[in-house]
């Protein structure tokens, strides 16, 4: 499902979201640390070039192709969904047969094509916005929606660099550019379009050049406008901590800084009378912090007027006391003048309130506990709740509306739908959905009325098996959910199986399409691997989102001990107990942490796994000196880290291994899989390896996507299928 944006927390890997990301927003430093330990994860594609398999061990014999694998991978998949505030119209980016377009539907009505798809295969489309009246539409073309501020990706290796640009379609149809930058965002009257670039806040006319407001030191976060449109709020993230800066609209206008403190302000939202300001304020504990002490976030109001800052609550020791939330969700301001902001108090992730007023008022939590929430708006009359969550089931997910006042949540959609994204477009609801056999699509809802403005279908001729709900225990006892895919009735009695391990690690992997373009193009690669006679088991691991605090923050996992292999290792023994699967016929396959998960199944348990498959995964996890630890607590951070890695029990390693990175990660860095190679090379364990020169993590290039698929089912069908 998702992962955080503003997650306070060592060791994360991939967490965010690829036309949809999911990425916690931390600080320079937090990320460059990351990157020298090769964890993160964001979203690109690109070419056919390859270096040439290990020559002492050329594994990918040739096989069958799979006819269905171009024209899954040339469905349509909508993302980056948005509404218009003042109108029923919604905007989103489709992307089918590896092109990018825009498209618009009125009222849920037959969308229309905005722009056309002549743009490079691998250039996103990506941040867009709407006018309040939905006669403009802004957005951004080319760059990383991950890495804004990196430098853009070239993944079809162009004449010329890649550019970062936002672009705005006017009413008449002129599709003009602004300027270089990220993140766009129209004044509450539509007269002015405001974005960033780096540490620079710009502001325009649309169709018009932009002016500069201020320039500062760190990279900028999307600009929030007052509602009376004079002035603008702004994170800026400066490596060691971070600062609101608070602007008036107008060139040249040097910020006011809410006073800040020796950590990360976050989050700001205007009052509804533009008066105030709230906001969180966040502190990176150490890595030794014992979990559930000390209180590390609390939320803030700022008086605009009189510049009076103060506290309106902290978190309490104990759950929540760290803050999290996924990507996208924020602090919201009620008209019955409540603070509205997500909290794991209870040791779910629910969407709480508290009087901005302030006083000894305890939160009011608002969402079902049980469960958790992955985003919501306020109706457009400001009295309803509008929300996605899994209450029942951690394995569905479903829209909701409640009213504010009080009251219970009314389901929205059905239990045979995905949705985990709401926006509102006027008097509108429109969700992202997807189904068994359906991609990524908008679904717009009102009063007991839902339109599917653009409705995916399989290909021809292919089918899909509904994933089984599979449930199994760890070695330690913790209750795991998966999903499991069954070859089709009729084969042999017994088939070679695969695990599949999802990344983040902070996500949930659900029984349909993911939302998530990386997954939902891993959905379809395993109900292909099915039909072809594998039984697959997708895991959700410990240390993923949508079973509570307990389950996402276990004890000792990642480079704290890898305790979430435990998981994976349970998945084999279950499939192995499985009266249809071939128990020396497992494998495993994965991405980015399920790539390293992947790994270190092959290092640990190459007696229980045959063979394995690891796209730009993380091989050792080893960080620099941990500031605020002493020489001795290092050492040991250290010794446990290099024990959490797939390189530690490489005298173990015996299964062959298809590897393959983009060599323009920014997410894992690609000398983890380089090591990996030499060290494999060292020992002549046999590994296949495929490097796709200029592409980013999760492949831009829809070549690349069939490509590394391609590459996978040959070598599976080598390695698993004699």
């Amino acid at each position: 499902m998702t992962t955080t944006r503003h997650a306070m927390r060592h060791g994360g890997a991939d967490r965010h979201p690829e036309e949809d990301h999911e990425r916690p927003d931390l600080s320079r430093r937090m990320k460059r640390l990351i990157r020298l330990a090769g964890l993160r994860s964001g979203l690109a594609l690109l070419a056919l070039t390859a270096l040439p398999a290990h020559a002492a061990h050329p594994l990918a014999h040739p096989s069958a192709d799979d006819p269905a694998l171009a024209p899954l991978l040339a469905m349509p998949f909508a993302s980056d969904l948005v509404g218009a505030q003042a109108a029923r119209r919604i905007a989103w980016v489709e992307k089918r047969d590896g092109a990018r377009t825009l498209l618009v539907s009125d009222d849920g009505a037959p969308p229309r094509r905005l722009t056309s798809s002549t743009r490079p295969d691998g250039t996103s489309l990506w941040g867009l916005a709407l006018s309040p009246d939905g006669r403009m539409l802004a957005f951004v073309e080319g760059g990383d929606a991950e890495y804004p501020g990196d430098t853009p990706p070239n993944a079809d290796n162009m004449p010329l660099p890649g550019r970062q640009t936002v672009r705005v379609l006017l009413p008449d149809g002129r599709n003009l550019a602004m300027g270089d930058g990220h993140s766009p965002v129209f004044s509450p009257d539509g007269h002015w379009l405001a974005f960033v670039q780096a540490g620079t806040l710009r502001i325009g006319a649309p169709g018009q050049p932009a002016h500069t407001v201020f320039t500062a030191q760190g990279d900028l976060s999307a600009p929030v406008w007052s509602p009376d449109g004079t002035r603008i709020a702004v994170e800026i993230d400066r490596g060691t901590h971070g600062v609101i800066a608070l602007a008036a609209a107008k060139p040249d206008s040097p910020p006011r800084y809410i006073p800040p403190a020796l950590a990360f302000d976050r989050l700001p939202v205007f009052s509804p009378d533009g008066r105030s300001l709230a906001f969180a304020r966040m502190r990176e504990p150490l890595l030794t912090a014992e979990r559930g002490k000390g209180r590390f976030w609390s939320l803030h109001v700022y008086d605009v007027t009189n510049g009076v800052e103060r506290v309106l609550w902290t978190a309490p020791e104990g759950n929540g006391s760290r803050f999290w939330a996924p990507e996208g969700v924020g602090l919201a301001w009620t008209r019955d003048g409540r603070v509205l902001f997500p909290w794991e108090g209870s040791g779910w992730l629910r969407l709480c309130a508290l009087p901005a007023s302030g006083g000894p008022a305890a939160p009011t939590c608002l969402t079902p506990d049980g469960a958790e929430f992955a985003s919501y708006r306020l109706s457009r009359d400001g009295a309803r709740l509008l929300y996605t969550a899994n209450p029942g089931d951690h394995d569905r997910w479903r829209a909701w509306s409640q009213p504010l006042s009080g009251g219970a949540p009314t389901a929205l959609t059905g239990p045979d739908e995905q949705v985990t994204t709401l926006t509102t477009a006027g008097d509108d609801i429109a969700v992202m959905a997807t189904g068994v056999t359906r991609t990524a699509h908008p679904l717009v809802l009102r009063a007991g009325r839902r339109r599917e403005p653009a409705l995916p279908a399989l290909p021809a001729g292919v089918s899909f098996v509904t994933p089984q709900d599979a449930r199994f225990r760890s070695a330690d006892g913790l209750d795991i959910h998966g999903q499991i895919f069954l070859p089709p009735p009729g084969g042999p009695a017994r088939h070679p199986a695969l695990i599949f391990v999802h990344g983040g690690p902070e996500r949930q992997m659900l029984p349909a399409f993911n939302a998530m373009g990386y997954y939902s193009n891993a959905y379809l690669l395993n109900q292909r691997l099915a039909a072809r006679g594998y039984v697959v088991l997708s895991v959700n691991y410990r240390s993923g989102t949508g079973y509570g605090l307990a389950f996402r923050d276990a004890p000792g996992i990642g480079r704290e001990g890898a305790s979430e292999y435990r998981d994976v290792r349970a998945g084999a023994f279950y499939l192995g107990g499985r009266a249809d699967v071939d128990a020396r016929r497992i494998g495993i396959w994965g991405g980015s942490w399920g790539g390293y998960l992947a790994a270190l199944a092959l290092a640990r348990d190459s007696d229980l796994f045959a063979a394995g498959v690891d796209f730009h995964g993380v091989h050792d996890l080893t960080q620099p000196d941990h500031p605020g630890l002493s020489p001795e607590e290092n050492r040991t951070a250290h010794d446990r880290e290099w024990r959490s890695s797939p390189v530690a029990d490489l005298g173990h390693w015996r299964s062959p291994v298809l590897l393959v990175h983009g060599d323009d990660d920014h997410n894992v860095s690609f000398d983890q899989s380089t090591l990996l190679a030499r060290m494999l090379t060292a020992r002549d364990i046999p590994f296949e390896e495929h490097v796709f020169p200029g592409e980013r993590h999760a492949f831009l290039r829809s070549a690349d996507w069939l490509a590394a698929y391609r590459w996978t089912l040959r070598f599976l069908d080598s390695a698993l299928r004699p």
